[in-house]
């Protein structure tokens, strides 16, 4: 059963000693985003702010942090043990998301406890930091969900899309081409209307999760959350407009987007995924004219930038979940998808059963030729069931022994994420994407080669590790060893 809300979540990280409350003071400029960057590179426990400079007399004076940012927390989040294999969290995800649950309206809920409208609105009030020395300014929107409805049929989205502060009542947001929010602002922009759209900050932690995975064009989030969960999605009705949000969130921002481009304003630049900065460009303008949250609300927010960070942490679930559902569909063999956290975008390993020519193909043109492709899986190594792919290492031993560049190398011209540091600005084609080459390794042993008696009637190269039997009677027996590893 999922969380009732961020509280309940963070007393679970809690009691499973996966919680820090830093009670000295922190500056919300810089210092708490190096922090967080420690943190995280020391793959340590999410961060829960308690006193932060400026805002000791604020509306919202705590913020949390790093909160999935290892995969032992998105195992709680899942219900799980938090020792859950990574394999078996990627199988989960699958699995749950097969059987969607539909929200549930509820009339009310504590995020209503406190509203505030026109000119009370004032962003300054939560604790958005500076999170890096280059960033463009204070984001309010980096770990979050953001709601906007498709004018024409309904359909709800739930993205995370960031948003940097502007002033008391503004933020950019980013609406860039080929994303879900963009195909319902371009039905506004034609009518001459400003997009209704709406913010929801801290819950329980499947909001980000999902907002941040590539669920399909047309399927509301809300439903894949409640699937994960395994129960409903509360929500409750705006004050403002007919969106709906979770009613036990800590705060939710109501608001338009502009759709006129006069009126656009620079956003950034910001620490992406990537681990490199993007560049400023210009945005819509989020008008916040209303703010509702719960008494003694809990900002939440993330660092981004150089991977391994909160969502790398989940991102490499959910896309390996979504591309191993594509792949399922489309062929046969497949036996394993990873995307792994070292990028959870750019690189993705596959394992496949390796039974008949073409199959190694097959899997780049079935990637590549869907909507995951668009920020997702620029370079694909595919391996055999021998190899582990949720192991660098044994994936690093394919790469040398078993890929042959002038026959195992395959280079693809086509589209590559904007943010994307390979292309060089000059060359850049807009906020959609650009030109640019994707690259399939083939690391399977060639099923095209012949049978060798060198290789014991093998066509490749015998692997040199103990046999079965061996090393199933060391491990029986290794506590009798005395060895303590």
């Amino acid at each position: 059963m999922g969380y009732r809300d961020l509280r309940e979540w963070i007393e679970k990280l809690e009691s499973e000693g996966e919680l820090s409350r830093v009670k000295k003071e922190v500056d919300w400029d810089l210092e708490i985003g190096g922090i967080a960057r420690e943190n995280m590179d020391r793959e340590g426990p999410a961060l829960l702010f308690e006193n932060i400079k400026d805002h000791k007399d604020a509306l919202c004076k705590r913020l949390i942090t790093c909160s999935l940012s290892t995969h032992a927390r998105v195992a709680l989040m899942l219900g799980l043990p938090k020792d859950t294999p990574y394999k078996e969290l990627i199988q989960v995800w699958r699995d749950r998301t097969k059987n969607r649950v539909k929200p549930v309206i509820v009339d009310s809920g504590p995020c209503k406890e406190n509203i505030v409208k026109g000119d009370d609105v004032d962003l300054y009030q939560f604790p958005a930091p500076h999170w890096q020395k280059l960033d463009g300014g204070r984001y309010i929107g980096t770990f979050h969900g953001v709601v906007t409805k498709d004018p024409d049929t309904g359909w709800t989205n739930v993205g995370m899309y960031r948003e940097m502060i502007h002033d008391k009542n503004t933020t950019t947001m980013s609406v860039a081409q080929g994303q879900h929010i963009w195909f319902h602002w371009r039905k506004y922009r034609p009518q001459g209307k400003n997009m209704p759209l709406a913010v929801s900050i801290g819950w329980d932690q499947v909001l980000p999760a999902v907002a941040a995975s590539p669920v399909p064009t047309g399927v509301d989030e809300y439903e894949i959350m409640g699937a994960l969960r395994q129960e409903p999605v509360e929500l409750v009705k705006c004050e403002t407009s007919d969106l709906y949000v979770p009613a036990s969130a800590e705060i939710i921002l109501e608001g338009e987007v502009i759709t006129d481009k006069s009126q656009f304003i620079t956003c950034g630049p910001f620490g992406e995924f990537t681990g490199h900065y993007g560049p400023a460009n210009l945005r819509p303008p989020f008008k916040v004219n209303c703010i509702t949250f719960r008494n003694n609300p809990i900002f939440q927010g993330t660092m981004e930038g150089m991977p391994i960070n909160e969502d790398h942490s989940i991102c490499s679930v959910s896309h390996s979940a979504f591309v191993w559902d594509l792949l399922e569909e489309r062929m046969t063999g497949v036996t394993g998808v990873n995307n792994d956290p070292s990028t959870a975008y750019a690189n993705l390993m596959v394992q496949i059963n390796n039974s008949y020519y073409g199959q190694v193909h097959q899997v780049a043109a079935n990637v590549w030729s869907s909507h995951l492709s668009n920020m997702m899986c620029k370079n694909i190594i595919v391996c055999d069931e021998d190899v582990d792919i949720y192991d660098l290492k044994k994936v690093f031993w394919a790469l040398g022994y078993r890929v042959d560049p002038k026959r195992d190398l395959h280079q693809f011209s086509g589209w590559v994420s904007a943010l994307d540091p390979v292309v060089h600005p000059d060359d850049k084609m807009g906020p959609g994407g650009n030109k640019g080459t994707r690259l399939l390794i083939d690391a399977t042993k060639p099923i095209d080669w012949p049978h060798s008696e060198e290789y014991w009637g093998e066509k490749f190269a015998v692997v040199a590790y103990p046999d079965d039997e061996t090393m199933r009677k060391v491990r029986d027996n290794w506590e009798e060893y005395g060895i303590k590893c």
